[in-house]
């Protein structure tokens, strides 16, 4: 099912056996991750040191306190964090007159049946329907173990993945061309900067390399440049804007200036990374996308976009381990699962664009 190729069969299509089974394994995926979270097995520290806390106390300003942010005491709640989730959650508390921890640890098994539902779609424009349903299904496994493991229920993480994922295969379409999937595309992608820090690699990455592998004229290319980047402009540009006029921040500046890189630190980073990996499911979740990469044959041109950008991904990451001064050690044990898990993600979207032979790129 993943050696789907590039013809695009109709929506209309059956789905096939192969087609069924892999949305049964996304059904199955999203009620784990729904028990998980309901017997507290995937709720995340940090949703009561910061992501928590945050909402409630912008639901009680009625918006974002800088005073409670500028508070020294408050240091570790990353003032400069974008402010989409905690925003939400902070509207979510207003609608219900009170914070409910519960509900906000349920967005994981939500936003999972969210992309569970909508992947399989939006891959249709890249890859056949058993292609697009087994990629997606792929895709939904990885984040749902991870998701599990690495406990992320309640976090900015899930809302994440979510936008990183459909803004990917939104890309990879055949239509991709077209203004309007490029504004969509846009707009997910600057939610993705707006959810997390580490949206923004990602959107500048997949931005970057449609850009490059179009090679359309070069006034068609600004104009797909500013669909794609602009929404992520607009959004963060305003966020800074709002946090430098009150003193408080201006960028991602917690761990020192940009290039100021501690490379003593190579030892544990490349250690550190690997350990955390085969923790996290005894890495299963990221060699499975990788090993069905593999296994898939001859990838189409498309499978480049998703393919750079997690090599993008995979640079950022190590490159913000060198910002450290101190030994990242126990950094890289509480955020390498998450933070790296669009890497197996975009392996299983890849998939889709795999043909083994000819017979193979035909509609089924």
């Amino acid at each position: 099912a993943l050696a789907g190729g590039e013809a695009v069969a109709p929506a209309t299509a059956p789905l096939g056996p192969a087609g069924r089974g892999a949305a049964g394994l996304s059904a199955v995926c999203v009620l784990a991750a729904l028990v998980a979270t309901l017997a507290g097995a995937a709720s995340s520290v940090d949703l009561f040191y910061f992501w928590g806390p945050k909402a409630q106390q912008f639901a009680i300003a009625r918006g974002v306190d800088f005073a409670f942010l500028a508070e020294p005491f408050h240091g570790y709640m990353h003032a400069y964090y974008p402010p989409l989730v905690a925003g939400l959650d902070a509207l979510a508390t207003i609608a219900a007159g009170r914070f409910s921890w519960t509900s906000a640890t349920l967005t994981f098994p939500l936003l999972l049946a969210a992309l569970a539902v909508a992947l399989p779609g939006v891959l249709r424009g890249a890859a056949a329907r058993p292609a697009a349903a087994a990629a997606a299904a792929l895709a939904v496994a990885s984040v749902t173990v991870i998701g599990i493991r690495a406990n992320i229920a309640g976090t900015g993480d899930m809302p994440l993945y979510l936008f990183e994922s459909l803004a990917m295969a939104l890309l990879m379409r055949k239509d991709a061309t077209d203004a309007a999937v490029q504004i969509l595309a846009g707009l997910l992608l600057a939610g993705a900067a707006a959810a997390k820090v580490e949206g923004l690699p990602f959107a500048l990455a997949a931005a970057a390399l449609f850009l490059i592998l179009r090679r359309a004229e070069p006034r068609e290319t600004v104009r797909s440049a500013a669909r794609l980047v602009l929404p992520t402009a607009a959004a963060l540009g305003a966020w800074f804007a709002f946090g430098a006029t009150r003193h408080l921040f201006g960028a991602y500046s917690e761990y020192g200036p940009l290039l100021a890189l501690h490379a003593e630190h190579w030892p544990s980073i490349a250690t550190g990374i690997p350990r955390v990996i085969f923790s996290t499911g005894r890495a299963l979740p990221y060699a499975v996308p990788l090993m069905c990469l593999l296994a898939t044959g001859r990838l189409g041109p498309r499978a480049i976009l998703p393919l750079g950008t997690a090599a993008a991904i995979l640079a950022f990451v190590v490159f913000t381990y060198f910002h450290l001064v101190a030994d990242p050690s126990q950094w890289i044990t509480w955020s390498a699962a998450r933070i790296l898990a669009p890497i197996p993600l975009l392996f299983a979207l890849a998939t889709a664009t795999g043909v083994r032979d000819a017979a193979a790129s035909s509609p089924p």
